[in-house]
């Protein structure tokens, strides 16, 4: 099915013709390829995603900076609060025995957000460390021996901490001496012996920051699956769309083909519901009833073609074929052969009829001139032997005609008897002799007529009857026009046409003579403006014995249309009483094919 139809099979409108082609090219798509709308859903999901990523990332870029930035002060200020503190604590605390640091670590890490603050010397000595102190976050001054003033700031995934560490220094010096607090910081050292400078470590729980991180992890793949789900969805439909497409293109495809075929066959098909109403036909069925299929859709079929035959609609298993006659337009009666079988759906059930009209008028014209063919030969036959046998009895009666006609002393009424009787003898002897010519018809000679001698000669033959009727004779031929046959049987068929035309029309009527060429055809066409023929007369000019002249035999266009037929050819005439007559004489171009 994937081959392309000729285009000579889709008819109807161009518009046809187009789905049509649509539909040959979808059917040809076995395997499915990357459409257009496909690649442009994919390329649109591809980039979505991207974007919906980069998004993402720079989301969760942004807030990490932004909580590295927010702990970093957080620590920063909480340090500097620490130190600040501690300056306090040194100022009001009078008992050098207690650790005023641990007091305000204590302090400070009510706040649920701190994790563990942590001050150790260079020697690793821990002054102060409360909280929960992960074991990874142990750090020795080795570790942060590069640590100044500034703040410096960590983090650990694993544990959930973001750490702030910078130098502790709760004292600065004072250019005037030494004040009380610094005197108290002198106490505390001396009873805490830290060793050289001081680092503190400030860790902050990053849960809250993970837990959001998560939130928008978990919010982009529900975006991610969502874009996925819509891209599938979309995939899903154009599939389902370009299937629909084929689908409905196989459809059409089929349809149309079936519609092209019906209306191919030459024959008139019906189709008829379980009702006998008709449901469809072809163009042929709409010639054969005259009537339209708008017309005659949802009638039943008794109602358009009364002589159909009933018992046909009631076969069941089988086709049967009858003869019938079917009515035409102006009430013309068209013989038919009538076919019927049943309809089924897929599924095996009943849906009704369809009936095949074939017009038989030629097959019974073809049977009318076997028939006559054979009447004929059979009548030839007898012709040509009583031919035969009249013919030698004429000539002695002839010949004692002229004997008693020139004897010594015959009177002038036996002389006139003489004349007379060999004057019937002589029609006789043509009579005989034309039922010789269509009893026992010679063997034809197949040549190339030259056409200007063959017409030249006619013209010669037939002036003195023309100009005794005064009859304005035309004569036309094709420069191409080409004849093959036996000449001389063909000058005596146009001669009779001719003679038959002089006999017709009225003194100064017309008469032409054409040639033509039509296609493999050679039309040899008399045409004259005389009384014409009526329909019976048309149906039996053909045959012998047949005339409506009383000085005609009858045999002479029996025997124009035998040497026709043994040319392969045929007659066609045209007549109407009252408006002349045309005989059209139809050979093949080239009779060697038929020697």
């Amino acid at each position: 099915m994937a081959e392309r139809f000729s285009e000579c099979l889709f008819r109807k409108n161009n518009e046809e013709y187009l789905v049509m082609r649509d539909a040959l090219l979808l059917k040809g798509e076995k395997s499915f390829t990357f459409s257009k709308p496909a690649f442009f859903l994919l390329l649109t999901a591809v980039i979505l995603s991207g974007i919906l990523a980069a998004a993402t990332v720079d989301h969760i870029d942004r807030g990490l900076q932004l909580m590295k930035l927010s702990f970093h002060r957080q620590g920063t200020t909480m340090i500097h609060a620490f130190e600040a503190g501690a300056r306090t604590s040194m100022l009001f605390r009078r008992s050098t025995g207690h650790n005023p640091l641990v007091d305000l670590a204590s302090e400070i890490l009510k706040d649920s957000g701190i994790a563990y603050i942590r001050i150790i010397d260079e020697k690793d000595t821990v002054l102060v460390s409360e909280g929960s102190l992960p074991e990874s976050m142990i750090k020795s001054y080795v570790d942060i021996q590069e640590v100044g003033t500034e703040p410096v700031s960590t983090i650990n995934w694993r544990d959930g901490i973001f750490e702030v560490t910078k130098q502790f220094i709760p004292i600065q010096a004072s250019p005037t001496g030494m004040t009380m607090m610094e005197q108290r910081w002198e106490q505390w050292n001396m009873a805490h012996k830290p060793h050289g400078r001081m680092f503190i470590s400030i860790g902050f729980f990053t849960s809250e920051f993970e837990k959001a991180r998560k939130e928008d992890m978990h919010h982009t793949l529900f975006m991610l699956a969502m874009l996925l789900l819509l891209f599938s969805a979309g995939l899903y439909f154009i599939f389902l769309y370009r299937k629909m497409r084929v689908t409905h293109a196989t459809l059409l495809n089929t349809r149309l083909y079936a519609d092209n075929v019906l209306e191919s066959i030459p024959d008139s098909l019906i189709t008829l519901d379980p009702d006998n109403k008709i449901v469809s036909c072809n163009e042929n069925s709409e010639k054969l009833l005259g009537k339209s299929m708008d017309d005659i859709a949802g009638q039943p079929i008794f109602n358009i073609f009364p002589a159909c035959p009933a018992e046909l609609l009631k076969a069941q298993n089988h086709s049967l074929e009858q003869t019938a006659e079917c009515p035409h337009i102006g009430g013309e009666i068209v013989p038919v052969k009538v076919g019927s079988a049943r309809l089924f759906d897929h599924q095996g059930n009943w849906i009704g009829h369809v009936l095949v009209l074939r017009d038989i008028r030629e097959i019974r014209k073809m049977e009318w001139q076997l028939e006559r063919s054979r009447r004929l030969a059979a009548l030839g036959s007898m012709a040509a032997g009583i031919a035969h046998e009249v013919r030698n009895p004429l000539g002695t009666l002839r010949g004692f005609a002229q004997f008693f006609g020139s004897e010594t002393g015959a009177s002038d009424a036996c002389k006139k008897y003489a004349h007379f009787m060999i004057n019937e003898v002589d029609r006789l002897n043509q009579l005989v002799s034309e039922l010789l010519q269509f009893g026992a018809p010679r063997e034809l000679v197949f040549e190339k007529v030259d056409v200007d001698a063959f017409l030249e000669k006619i013209s010669t033959l037939l002036a003195s009857d023309f100009s005794a009727k005064k009859i304005s004779y035309s004569c036309h031929k094709d420069e191409d026009v080409i004849l093959y046959g036996d000449a001389n049987l063909l000058i005596q068929v146009i001669l009779n046409m001719l003679k038959n035309s002089i006999r017709a029309t009225p003194v100064e009527g017309k008469i032409s003579l054409e040639l033509t060429q039509s296609g493999t055809e050679c039309r040899i066409c008399v045409r004259d403006s005389g009384k014409g023929m009526n329909e019976e007369t048309q149906n039996k000019m053909f045959d012998p014995f047949f005339t409506d002249s009383k000085d005609g035999t009858g045999l002479g266009l029996a025997v124009c249309h035998q040497i026709v037929e043994q040319h392969h050819g045929r007659f066609e005439v045209t007549s109407k009483v009252g408006q002349g007559t045309a005989v059209v004489i139809i050979l093949p171009q080239e009779m060697r094919h038929h020697a």
